[in-house]
Formats: C-alpha cells, sequence, structure tokens
C-alpha cells in the first residue's frame, strides 16, 4: 500500500488543537473502569481497553475493495477477513473463511468451501452469496480501487451456502494471494452491493458488518476510532473488550505518550530512539522485517523531470548509504529496485549506486542542464522523511538542483501529487500481498489511476508486459518477465529508490501479543494484557 501518513483531508491548525487536548491521560487502560463508572464500583467488570496512538488517520472509508491508504487498511484487517490469510511472514497463504480451496485440471476453476458456523458481528450467518457478492464489487464496483488485480476473474458463483467457485479466463498464478489481500474481504451481501449507491454516504461508510475480531459503530474525523469486540468471531472471543485508536501524526509525540502511560501502543517510533526506548522500564520497541521501501517519486509531466537523464542524475546523485546511516541509524538496506524484497524481487539488479561524477555528466547533456528549482513536498511530523529531505537538498545541490522543501499536511500533500500539482515528495510503499503483481499495477502501470505511483509515467509496451507477467503460469517465466519489468522501470527513474525498510513500534510491557507481519497488518485478535 502507497504508505502516506494523513493522507486525507484535516487542516494542520484543527489537527493540532485536537492533539493538544488529547494528550492529557484517558480513563480507560488495563485495569481502569470503563467511562461513566467510578474505581469504586468493583462490582462492576473491569474493561480491557486497549489505547493506541497512530501516526495517520483513515482517509478511505471502511470498505475494502475502495481502500486505498495504510491507516484504513489496518482497520480492515480486524474488522473484516477473507477466504485466505497471509501467514505472518509475509510469503504464504493460509486458511481464512476457506477451510479448503483446489483447482480443476486446467487452472480455470477454483473451489473454496467455507468454514461452518461463521457469523458477521450482527449475528447473521455468511454465507457464500456474501463472498460472491463482495468479490464482484472488488473486480467490477464503480468505486473499487484494485479491479486491476481481479483481471482473470470471469465469474464468481455460490452453488449453495457453503460453497464458492471461481471462473478464470485464462490460469492465473498470484488468485490464492490475492484472495488473501484486504480488498477481497466479504461483507454481507446487500451490505456490499450498497457501497456502490449514492446513498451509502460517509456516515454509513464507517460502519462495519464482518467476522473478523471487531467491528466499528461508526467513526467521525478527527476523533479517535472504537473498535468493539466481535463476541460472535469465529476464532474465539478477542481478549481485548474494546481498541481506542487516536491519531497523532507527529512521531515524538507518540513516543513521549507511550512513554508517560498515556497509551498502550505507538507505531512508526523512530530508528533513532528503538535502543533507547528498550532500556526504560515499562516500555519495549522493536523493528519487524516487513516488505517496506522507502523512495522520492518525480512528477514525469513537470519539465525538466520529463527529461529521464534529469531522472537519472538525481539518482545518482542519492547516497543510499548514508541515508541509511544517517536517517535510519543503520537499521535499513539499499533499495537496488522498485519492488521490496518478496517474490521476484532481483537481487541482482543493480539499480543506481552512488556516482556523482556520472550524475553530473548525465545532468551536463540533459534539459536541466543549467540547473532549476524543484520544489520536494514532505508529509508534516515524519522525522524520517524530513531528514532525508535535508540531505537530498544537499545533494541535489550538486548538480545545479535547488531543492524547496515543502513541510505539508499529509491531506495537502496526498491531494497535490493526486492532481499533479507537485514535482517531487517523499513516499514509502508496503506491500498487501505476496505477489508483486500488486506493486507492478500500482506503482510502474501508467496511463491511468494511480499513474505509476502518481509520477504519471507512462510506458505503454511495460503496460503490456505487466499484464503479460500477471497472467503468466509458469514461475520461471513469471521470474524472467518481473525481472525486466524492474529493469525498464529502473532505467526511466520515475523514482529515486532509496531504502528497504522494517516497521517499528512500541508498547508498554503489560501489553503481550503485539505483532507486525510480514505485509505491516497487525491484528488485534491476538493482544491481550499480561496484568
Amino acid at each position: 500500500m502507497f504508505l502516506e501518513k494523513a493522507r486525507w483531508p484535516l487542516i494542520a491548525a484543527a489537527i493540532a488543537g485536537l492533539l493538544l487536548s488529547a494528550c492529557a491521560p484517558t480513563s480507560t487502560g488495563t485495569g481502569s473502569p470503563t467511562p461513566g463508572t467510578s474505581a469504586s464500583a468493583s462490582a462492576s467488570p473491569v474493561s480491557k481497553v486497549l489505547r493506541m496512538a497512530r501516526n495517520a488517520e483513515p482517509f478511505s472509508p471502511f470498505v475494502p475493495w475502495q481502500i486505498d491508504d495504510n491507516p484504513a487498511l489496518f482497520i480492515s484487517v480486524n474488522v473484516y477477513d477473507t477466504l485466505l490469510r497471509t501467514t505472518k511472514d509475509g510469503t504464504s497463504v493460509e486458511a481464512g473463511l476457506a477451510t479448503k480451496w483446489e483447482s480443476s485440471a486446467d487452472g480455470l476453476t477454483w473451489t473454496f468451501t467455507l468454514k461452518d458456523g461463521v457469523k458477521f458481528s450482527d449475528g447473521s450467518a455468511m454465507k457464500a452469496s456474501d463472498v460472491k457478492a463482495s468479490l464482484d464489487m472488488a473486480r467490477a464496483g464503480e468505486k473499487s480501487a484494485w479491479k486491476d488485480v481481479y483481471v482473470a476473474i470471469k465469474e464468481v458463483s455460490a452453488p449453495d451456502d457453503k460453497t464458492v467457485k471461481i471462473a478464470l479466463k485464462q490460469p492465473y498464478a498470484p488468485l490464492l494471494s490475492v484472495l488473501a489481500m484486504f480488498s477481497s474481504a466479504v461483507l454481507p451481501e446487500a451490505m456490499a452491493k450498497a457501497t456502490d449507491t449514492k446513498d451509502y454516504d460517509n456516515t454509513l461508510a464507517w460502519k462495519t458488518k464482518g467476522t473478523g475480531a471487531y467491528y466499528s459503530e461508526g467513526w467521525k474525523k478527527g476523533d479517535p476510532i472504537i473498535l468493539k469486540r466481535n463476541t460472535n468471531y469465529w476464532r474465539g472471543t478477542p481478549a481485548l473488550d474494546e481498541v481506542r485508536i487516536e491519531y497523532i501524526p507527529d512521531d515524538n509525540t507518540r513516543v513521549l505518550k507511550l512513554q508517560g502511560g498515556e497509551t498502550d501502543v505507538v507505531d512508526f517510533v523512530p530508528f533513532s530512539q528503538i535502543a533507547a526506548l528498550n532500556t526504560q522500564p515499562n516500555v519495549k520497541a522493536q523493528t519487524f522485517t516487513i516488505q517496506q521501501t522507502a523512495f522520492v517519486g518525480f512528477n514525469t509531466s513537470k519539465p525538466p523531470l520529463n527529461d529521464v537523464k534529469v531522472r537519472q542524475a538525481l539518482n545518482y546523485a542519492t547516497d543510499k548509504e548514508a541515508i541509511i546511516k544517517n536517517v535510519y541509524f543503520g537499521q535499513a538496506k539499499v533499495m537496488n529496485s522498485p519492488i521490496p524484497q518478496g517474490t521476484y524481487w532481483d537481487k541482482n539488479l543493480v539499480g543506481y549506486p552512488y556516482d556523482l561524477e556520472k550524475a553530473k555528466a548525465l545532468m551536463a547533456s540533459s534539459s536541466g542542464a543549467a540547473g532549476f528549482k524543484m520544489d520536494m513536498q514532505v508529509r508534516s511530523g515524519n522525522t524520517n522523511m524530513a531528514n532525508t529531505a535535508v540531505i537530498l537538498k544537499d545533494a541535489w545541490a550538486k548538480l545545479g538542483v535547488t531543492v524547496d522543501i515543502q513541510t505539508l499536511d499529509t491531506a495537502v500533500v496526498r491531494t497535490n501529487y493526486r492532481a499533479g500539482d507537485y514535482m517531487s515528495t517523499t513516499q514509502a510503499w508496503t506491500n498487501d500481498m505476496n505477489d508483486p503483481t500488486e506493486i507492478v499495477n500500482y506503482a510502474m502501470r501508467g496511463g491511468a489511476s494511480p499513474f505509476a505511483y502518481w509520477t504519471r509515467y507512462n510506458n505503454p509496451d511495460l503496460n503490456d508486459k505487466i499484464t503479460k507477467a500477471d497472467l503468466e503460469q509458469d514461475a520461471t517465466k513469471r521470474a524472467a518477465l518481473y525481472a525486466e519489468i524492474q529493469k525498464i522501470y529502473s532505467d526511466a527513474a520515475p523514482i529515486a529508490p532509496i531504502a528497504y525498510l522494517g516497521a517499528t513500534a512500541g508498547w508498554r510491557s503489560n501489553v503481550d501479543g503485539f505483532f507486525i507481519d510480514g505485509l505491516s497488518y497487525y491484528r488485534f485478535e491476538d493482544v491481550k494484557f499480561n496484568k
């Protein structure tokens, strides 16, 4: 998923006011009474409420196939389920709502048998017709953001309440990975179909009715999100009664709230603070291995960034090792390819090693030879992106490029790059499935939204190769196709790859089971308080 720190519309001043008021200790947490009760009311059960401070607020509605931001995605995997799940290491799939799946001899029909007794959070039974309706909306709904990954599906049918059949146009290697992706989650049939209607307004968009461990009764932007325990959850009742998620965009503020006991879990802990946090009492912090990248995106429609030599020059002038040392404190790896270190990642791709002289020669023979000014839009509160921008400003000045760092609210950054109103911006991506089909379609396919990472890069020949790789069944041939795709995109340089990153988080020592998996998901169903 295209990582955006707070990608939707909130004005910075309004956020600041909300966050100041949110810094007071809450009345919830382990061993705390439920809101509205007193500590002396010992006859009442103690509510187990996990408090989390996240770095970003959702912008997409809580509709799986309409989600286009990580904050909403993280909510989705806690309230909805899919036929299959990605394993914790992010490299394979395992049973989810389906207990068995098998393919026909020709690979054109897949049959899934559903688990018995699964209910939605309102107590209604989940049936195969719900799965069919949800997958139909994901692959063909007007508002679906993920139609490309379902391109091989011809038809979904539900011959009975326990069976789902998926007919393919041709054998499709990524199918099981696609069905484990968050966008393939299951909603009740009527609700799924309603998500494309005009009547499905912003109020309905934040209410959930899934088979996941928790559910949302609704949400208003600027407020914390409250996830409530789903007593009908098919894996068993979660240990937590409630998860309360507030949105604090500033990295250091989140860490201070954790240290002060005002929250139980925080995400996106600056790499510089991981070691120090682990020396403090009652706090733990960790970097989890995930398939994530950090890079700078260029708007290839803006001169002189429409000149490939300019983009290549900027790449060669990027000292990735220096950024990893000074920004990520050595806790990252040089990014050699435009895709993360997952399936079909080409570890042998040379990419852009630091070579200032080569960069200068390329720039001298380009349309940017006389020098130019370039904005770099950076999300406010993101320490790593801010520090990276400062290093690049100094490095690219050696090429005659004046970088104007613009620190903006994330909602503004998102609006700008979607509209093409930017020249460069710091970005990140995390894989959402253990197959490259998602990222190559999102990051490299041009011509339509999301315009190859919103860079406006468009190579029709590359688009055709992406389609061919998506549909190729032979693993060896797929590997060769994806290696070629990575090389073509790398040479075109619509982005400046920087680093492969892990995901960082911190939590109070009385929290057990918090884990970020290989695709950056965390599910609160596994979390509990140990005292």
